[in-house]
This record gives C-alpha cells, structure tokens and sequence, in this order.
C-alpha cells in the first residue's frame, strides 16, 4: 500500500512539473505550507512579478494573519503550478458563518489573486471552480479589487454572469505633491489652527521606527481609534479583536508600517498607522485623534505633515481607499476605482442586483424629500438609546447631593478623568454606538467627564458642565449622569468621590452636586437637597 501511494505522489509531482496544475488547501494543510522554503521563496518571486499586487498579499501579511487567525477561522489557499512554477495564488479565508472572503478579511483592503499576465483570467475562473468545487454552498467576496485586473469573465462567461455581482467603489487618492500640500498647510485657517496649538505647547510631528517606542505608544493610539470608530461606526476592533495588536507589531517588525504621530509637549492628538511599501502607502491600520482637540482639526493636520514627510521619503501616492469619509473628499487629490466581487449559487446575481437597485431608489426617495443622508441612522440610535437612558433613574433630572468636608476615606472610589478605556467599557455593547457618539460629541465640544470603572465595565460617570462659589459653598453643575444596575446600591459613594475629585483644591466646606439636564447654571436652593453619607 505505502509504494502505491509512492508510486501516485510520484506521477502528481511529475505532472506537476511538467503541466498546469491547480491545487487548493484548506485549514492545517495551509499553515503547513507556510513552513515550506520552497514555497515561500516562490510566493515572493510571483508576488514581486505581479503588476497589481499590494501588501495585502504579501507572504509576510499574509502569512502573519494566517498564523494568528488560523485557528478561529478556516484559511483556504488555491495555487496554480505550471512546469513547476507557481503562476497563480488566491489566498483566502472562511467565517464561521461560510462567508469566503480574501485572506486578512477586514485587515485586508485590497483582495486579490497574484498572476503574472494582467489580462490573463484562467487562473482566476481554475481557482473560483476548485473554490465551490469544495464548498458548494458558500458565498465569495473580495473587496476591493484593483483597477486594471482582468475579470471580464464575470460577465461574458454564461456559467459565471448568473452568480456574479460587481460593485465599483470609487478609490481616493493623495498623489503627493509638496508645492500642493505646502499651499494647503499655508491657508489662513490652517495656519490659524497651527498657531493656537503652539500655544499650548511644544507641537512635534514625527515617524515612529523604533520597535519598542511602537509598542510603547500601541494601546493609546489603539484606544483613540477604538472610540472614534465605535462612535462613528460601531465598530471596536481592537477591544473585541484579541489578536489585532499582535498582528500589527509583527508587520511593524517586518517593515509594512509607516506609523507617525503628532503631539502637543507629550500629548498625542493624532496618529496614523498605515501599509505599504518605498512607493505607495495604503490607509489601513491605525488612524486616531483625541477628540478634546478636535476644533484644531488635528487629523488633517496630521496628514497634510504626512504629506510633506512622504514627499521627502520619495512615496508618491497615500491610498486613502474606498469610503465615504467626508475627509478623504478633502485630502483626494485624484481618484481611481475599485470592485467588489460577490459570487454565489445561480441566480445570485439577479438578487443582488435588485437589493442594489432598491437601496439607490431608497436613498433617492429620501433625498427628494428633503432627508439628510444619515438622518435615519441618527433616529434609529435615539430610539435604542434616548438621552433619559444616561440617567440615574426615570425622574425628572433636578436634583441636588450635599456633602461635607472632610470625605470619609473608606468610601471613595477611583475616579478618572476623559478615561477613554472607561467609555469604552459602557455595556451593554449593543447600545455602545450612541453612548460613545453622544460622548464623543461632548469631548468635541469641550466638556469633561469624570467615570468609575471596574473589571472592565464602566459603573458610573457624570459630565460637567459648570462650577460656581457663592455663600453656601461650591456648586459643580451636572448635564448628564450614568449608573450602571450593577453599580447603585453605590452610586452615592460614586458622587461623594466626584464630590471628592472636584473639589479638591476648594476651601469650601460645602459641595454641592447638582444634576440638571435643563439649567446649567442652577442654585442648589431650586431643588431638594440629598446629603451625602
């Protein structure tokens, strides 16, 4: 039996040599590939002979995500040999959910294969045929696919133009030009912005290529963009993605990262944290700012000081890849087009075609009518999240605490001030996105706010809109508080530490606490007063 599985693997590997052959591996079989010299050395080869390759299908992060995430999803690879040559690679994972989409899934922004013809598309249709071959009933997507790739087949091939969706997103880019961005940082309101961070310190812009001093500022810049996108996107990668943080210092230490930040004395108000390689740089990574300093524009700044800096490095193009974000349409200085291509079983076309179809006459109806774009999205948030669900209970939001010096240490609590980990520790998570947009709002706009965490969940937070001293003692004026159930039979020892926190260099022997959506300006003597115990 053992020489006649000799004898076949012996006629394979001539065939091999000798013919095309196209092969796909899936789960241990691919991580054990990814151990193979050979192979490796031939993914390099074919990868640096590709015209429309990215870093996103390098062997180093392809490779990298493969070894991370390999065991929570299934990863799939499909190659194509020919006298013994690899000529064609697909590199590709499977959810939990059979959703088949490029390998590095979210990470990866670009999905596509790696050929050497441009126009050449048997490798493609070889390896989608072995793809269902082995998984009938999954579906396919790869988004986005470069402008310039060859996949017509799509809609010329009858076997295919049934099952096939493409989507064209627009693709903005910052082609780097530094007499352009020299005017841009030189406009009035620019240099304005310039000129009143200086005044609260020492501005530095500076790349980060030390490993060590990457890691060290790794979680801040990783909490900054957690926050952002959780309010603006509901998306929190890094604290429901375990992995994520070791995926990116591994690329650091391969070379795939440009990360720079931007600081007033040591302060970091923006970063940015992107993939690519000496000629073009890809927005995919880490992008951040401290949303306390948003009226100075931080995150454009940032980037128009990028600019400058690629330009000296000799990068000639930032990728700002597909999406609406209404800073790209400032930074894009040109723009090229990306795909995205969903393939499923017979007919999948026609259905995809028509969700299309019905979401563009949905949103033409609604513009015809005078509704904003995200107008919808705003009054589904406030129904999941109306502004009395902040509160501390049902009541009318006129109250007032009063608490006497000295506070017994024994029931203080730690309090923290604009502590973004505690934001994010809000639960439950399916209302996250409203609480962390309406808190993002208020950093925004200069407010502070003062919150109690522990084991990861946030128990309580108050933000403060004013204080005032008049003969009775220190009044501190409350817009909106929070507790959470678990956290009430203690909630006044919550208060008497905010209490506490606030009045710390006060000589008055009185605070008041007063909680007031309405009037922030209110006189304890308006409402009934609660002494604190």
């Amino acid at each position: 039996m053992t020489t006649l599985v000799t004898t076949k693997r012996a006629i394979k590997a001539a065939a091999a040599r000798t013919n095309k052959f196209t092969e796909l591996l899936t789960g241990d079989a691919v991580l054990q590939l990814l151990d193979d010299s050979r192979f490796m050395e031939a993914w390099h080869r074919l990868f640096n002979a590709c015209p429309w390759a990215t870093v996103f299908q390098s062997p180093g992060f392809v490779a990298t995500w493969y070894r991370l995430y390999g065991k929570e999803l299934l990863p799939v690879l499909v190659k194509t040999e020919y006298a013994g040559k690899l000529t064609g690679l697909l590199t590709l994972v499977k959810d939990k959910n059979g959703l088949i989409t490029g390998a590095g899934a979210n990470q990866a922004e670009y999905q596509v294969w790696l050929g050497e013809d441009a126009g050449d598309e048997s490798f493609i249709k070889d390896a989608l045929h072995e793809v269902f071959r082995y998984f009938p009933k999954s579906r396919v997507q790869l988004k986005y696919i470069p402008a310039g790739v060859a996949f017509y087949f799509v809609k010329d091939d009858p076997a295919w133009n049934t099952r096939c969706f493409v989507k064209v997103s627009p693709q903005p880019l910052m082609i780097i030009d530094d007499a352009h961005i020299t005017n841009e940082l030189r406009k009035k309101n620019r240099r304005e912005k310039m000129n009143r961070m200086k005044r609260m310190g020492a501005v530095h812009f500076e790349r980060i290529t030390d490993f060590n001093a990457f890691a060290a500022i790794f979680d801040e810049l990783a909490l900054q963009s957690d926050f952002r996108k959780g309010a603006m996107y509901n998306k929190v990668a890094f604290k429901d993605d375990p992995f994520r943080k070791k995926f990116l210092l591994e690329l650091f230490k391969q070379g795939h990262l440009h990360a720079t930040v931007l600081k007033i004395n040591d302060k970091i108000i923006a970063s940015n944290v992107s993939m690519g390689d000496h000629n073009r740089l890809h927005l995919q990574g880490i992008n951040s700012f401290a949303a306390g300093y948003a009226k100075y524009s931080p995150g454009i700044i940032h980037f128009l000081l990028l600019g400058k800096m690629l330009a000296e490095e000799g990068i000639r193009v930032f990728d700002l890849t597909p999406g609406a974000d209404a800073y790209k349409e400032i930074l894009a200085t040109d723009y090229a087009e990306a795909y995205t291509l969903r393939i499923g079983g017979n007919g999948f076309a026609f259905l995809e075609k028509l969700e299309s179809r019905l979401n563009q006459l949905g949103k033409k109806a609604a513009a015809a009518i005078g509704i904003e774009r995200n107008a919808l999205k705003r009054a589904r948030q406030k129904l999941m999240h109306p502004a009395s669900w902040f509160t501390i209970s049902r009541k009318p939001r006129r109250q007032c605490w009063e608490f006497r010096k000295p506070f017994p240490e024994t029931s203080l609590v730690s309090i923290q001030k604009d502590d973004l980990y505690h934001l994010l520790s809000y639960e439950p998570r399916k209302t996250l996105q409203p609480f962390l947009t309406d808190a993002m709002r208020r950093l925004e706009e200069g407010g502070h706010c003062y919150s109690w965490a522990e084991e990861g969940v946030l128990l309580a937070c108050a933000w403060v809109a004013a204080q005032q001293a008049d003969t009775e003692g220190l009044s501190i004026n409350l817009c909106e508080l929070y507790c959470h159930p678990k956290a009430r039979d203690r909630f006044q020892h919550f208060l008497q530490s905010l209490a506490h926190t606030l009045s710390t260099d006060s000589p008055y022997e009185k605070i008041y606490l007063i909680n007031d959506y309405a009037n922030s300006n209110a006189s304890p003597n308006r409402y009934t007063k609660r002494t604190g115990t």
